[in-house]
């Protein structure tokens, strides 16, 4: 399935991308493994190759809410080189990753020669957008949000076959709950009530979706 999500690296002419490429060297990390953690200083960006993270943030009381999957062609830790911040959230692979580290100072000065300004400043609105859209996604029930980020996550990594959408990433309930801004024991009852209905089945480290359309009629 196409991702839908329109990166900086996106919206790059050919020339361009092969030239933030060339900016770089070439990094693997192991899944599960943290690549930037929330707070620490943005001394470089990784441009995603191959691969899929998590971003997540520490609310109020502690707890890890999951913010967003991203995969190949994003630029992670971007914003924080821009604006000279520290690190707004936390990038946690969940599947191996394959990518492009790239120092902030080279990062600024590429973006500066080549005037990407503007690209740069449309990219932080569209996340902002992005953001927004989920703050009010939050108000609906907990299948209908539940359904809703299963159909992202088939969008951004879902792999088809004769069984249907295999989602094979290493996210827990905990992670689903996180995400979607519901208890761990409401998102396990969700869960099984569409095992039951077999539209899903859940295995070690795998999420199948059977039938998206049934899964589309709960986000309507």
């Amino acid at each position: 399935m196409a991702n839908d999500t329109q990166s900086i690296f996106h919206e790059l002419p050919d020339e361009q991308r092969e030239a933030l490429r060339a900016q770089g060297s070439v990094v693997r990390f192991p899944e599960g493994q943290v690549v930037f953690w929330e707070g620490q200083p943005s001394h470089s960006v990784l441009l995603i190759e191959d691969g899929h993270v998590k971003v997540t943030q520490r609310a109020g009381d502690g707890a890890e809410v999951i913010l967003a999957v991203r995969g190949p062609g994003e630029v992670m830790g971007d914003e924080g080189v821009l604006m000279e911040e520290p690190r707004s959230a936390t990038v946690t692979t969940i599947t191996e990753v394959v990518g492009v580290d790239i120092a902030a100072d080279d990062l600024l000065r590429f973006v500066e020669e080549r005037s990407l300004w503007p690209t740069m400043y449309k990219a932080a609105v569209r996340r902002r957008r992005q953001s927004d859209q989920q703050a009010l996604l939050a108000r609906l029930g907990v299948r209908n949000r539940l359904a809703r980020w299963l159909l992202e996550l088939a969008n951004e990594i879902g792999e088809r076959t004769d069984e249907g959408w295999v989602l094979a990433v290493s996210m827990s309930q905990q992670d689903l709950a996180s995400r979607i801004g519901a208890s761990r024991d409401a998102v396990a009852i969700e869960l099984r009530k569409l095992r039951e209905q077999k539209l899903v089945s859940t295995g070690r480290q795998q999420i199948t979706l059977h039938d998206l359309e049934a899964l589309r009629r709960f986000t309507l």
